[in-house]
C-alpha cells in the first residue's frame, strides 16, 4: 500500500514536468490494485516492523540525499564558490568510512545502535553547520560530523532488513531502497525546498516589506497529497523581479537571506533526530525480547 501509493504520486510528479497529471481516480487505482493483488497472493497483513522501517526510510533518505541536494545551495551565499566543497568532502568521507570503517562499529553497537548513534551525530553536524557562520574550523567540524553520521545510514538499514526479513530476498531490499528514493523525489526534497522558500519569504519581509511586495510570487502551499498539506504556505522569490532591485537595497537583504538559509540547516536536523527516536524504539523492543 505504501509503495504503490508513492509510486502513483511519483508518476504524477513526472507527468507534471510535461504539464500533465493523473486524475485522483487513477492515483487510487494504481495504489489499490497492486495492493489487492499482493494481499490475495500473500494472504497476510505483513510484518508491522517492516512498515515501521519503511517510514523511517523516508526520513533516512531525505536526511542523506535530500539534505545533500540543498547543502551546497544553502552554504554558497556564506562560502561563495567553496560551498560545493562541503558536499564533496562529506561524500569522500562516506566512501572512506563505508569501505574501511563499518565492521568495528557494527560489532560494538549492533546495527540499530549504530543507526541510532549515526542519526544523533548527523543531527549534531547539521546544527554545527547551521551556526558556524563563516568560521572555517566550525564548518569543517560540522561537515565531518554530518559526513560521519550519514555514512552508514543506507547500507546498515539494508543490512538490518536482510537480517530481519531473510525470506523477503530482493523484494524487501528493493522495496526499502525504492521507498527511500521515491520519498526523496516526491516528498523529502521538495519539502526541504519549500522550507527554504518559506525562510527566504519571511526574511525578505522582515528586512524590507516594500521590496517584498514587488519581488515575491503569489502565495502557495506545499502539498503532500492532494487535499492535504504540511501547512507550509509561502511566497516564492521572483528572481527576475529581484534582479531589478537596486544593488544598494539588495546587499543588506542578501546578507540576511544568506544567514537565514544557513540557519535553516537546524530545521533539517529534526529529521535525523526523529530517526534516532525510531531506531531507539526498535533497539528497546529487541532488548525487551532478549536481544
Amino acid at each position: 500500500l505504501l509503495i504503490s501509493s508513492f509510486t502513483a504520486l511519483a508518476i504524477d510528479s513526472v507527468l507534471g514536468v510535461f504539464g500533465q497529471s493523473l486524475s485522483t481516480a487513477i492515483i487510487w487505482t494504481i495504489t489499490l490494485i497492486p495492493t489487492a493483488i499482493f494481499a490475495v497472493k500473500i494472504k497476510s497483513f505483513g510484518r508491522p516492523m517492516f512498515v515501521f522501517l519503511l517510514v523511517i526510510m523516508m526520513l533516512l533518505a531525505t536526511t542523506e540525499l535530500g539534505t545533500d541536494s540543498w547543502v551546497t545551495a544553502l552554504l554558497t551565499p556564506i562560502l561563495g564558490s567553496n560551498g560545493a566543497y562541503v558536499l564533496i568532502y562529506t561524500s569522500l568521507l562516506m566512501v572512506i568510512l563505508r569501505v574501511f570503517g563499518a565492521g568495528p562499529f557494527v560489532r560494538a553497537l549492533g546495527p540499530l545502535g549504530l543507526l541510532c548513534a549515526c542519526s544523533v551525530i548527523a543531527a549534531l553536524g547539521l546544527v554545527v553547520l547551521a551556526n558556524a557562520g563563516t568560521t572555517n574550523a566550525l564548518i569543517f567540524l560540522g561537515a565531518t560530523l554530518y559526513g560521519m553520521g550519514k555514512s552508514f545510514f543506507w547500507p546498515t538499514m539494508l543490512g538490518t532488513v536482510s537480517e530481519q526479513f531473510p525470506k523477503g530476498g530482493a523484494l524487501t531490499l528493493n522495496a526499502m531502497g525504492g521507498m527511500g528514493m521515491i520519498a526523496v523525489g516526491i516528498l523529502g526534497g521538495p519539502f526541504l525546498g519549500a522550507l527554504q522558500d518559506k525562510k527566504i519569504d519571511d526574511t525578505i519581509m522582515a528586512a524590507n516589506p516594500a521590496i517584498h511586495q514587488t519581488v515575491m510570487k503569489p502565495a502557495q502551499t506545499f502539498p503532500i497529497i492532494r487535499g492535504l498539506d504540511f501547512g507550509v504556505t509561502y511566497q516564492a522569490l521572483d528572481t527576475a523581479a529581484y534582479e531589478k532591485v537596486p544593488a544598494a537595497a539588495k546587499t543588506p537583504i542578501d546578507d540576511e537571506v544568506a544567514k537565514a538559509k544557513q540557519h535553516l540547516l537546524t530545521s533539517f536536523a529534526v529529521l535525523p533526530l526523529l530517526m534516532a527516536v525510531g531506531f531507539g524504539i526498535l533497539a528497546f523492543y529487541f532488548k525487551s525480547k532478549g536481544g
